[in-house]
């Protein structure tokens, strides 16, 4: 069996934090592992300091970083069922359009769309 992808997001972003929680949840055969990016800077070779905050990561088993919008069909692909999905998704400039829109909405408003009362991420040894 592969190692683990690595989602690496905001501990701060209320949103990162819900998504993750969410993500965490729907996991069920527990491929994807949550690092916040200010702990996991280490996985994030060839991003400029200043811009790993910017958006989220995912590190797939083999290292390979997607970041942002061109991270969500590596997301969906993580899952047993989604590989054929993310392929699609990335294989389709008209999808990933649609992705990055709504990517780019979540991140304008990522300070205002969760509370952050409650945005603990997931640890690692958690079972959400």
């Amino acid at each position: 069996m592969p190692g683990p992808y690595v989602l690496l997001y905001d501990r701060d972003c209320g949103i990162c934090s819900a998504l993750s929680r969410w993500i965490h949840r729907v996991d069920l055969r527990r491929r994807i592992r949550f690092e916040s990016i200010q702990s996991g800077r280490a996985l994030l070779t060839g991003i400029p300091e200043e811009r790993m905050l910017d958006a989220w990561h995912i590190v797939t088993p083999d290292g390979r970083v997607t970041t942002g919008g061109d991270a969500v069909p590596t997301l969906v692909g993580a899952f047993p069922i989604g590989a054929g999905l993310g392929r699609l998704l990335a294989g389709s400039s008209g999808l990933m359009r649609q992705v990055h829109r709504l990517y780019a909405f979540l991140t304008r408003f990522r300070d205002r769309l969760v509370c952050r009362l409650d945005a603990a991420p997931p640890s690692a040894g958690s079972s959400l």
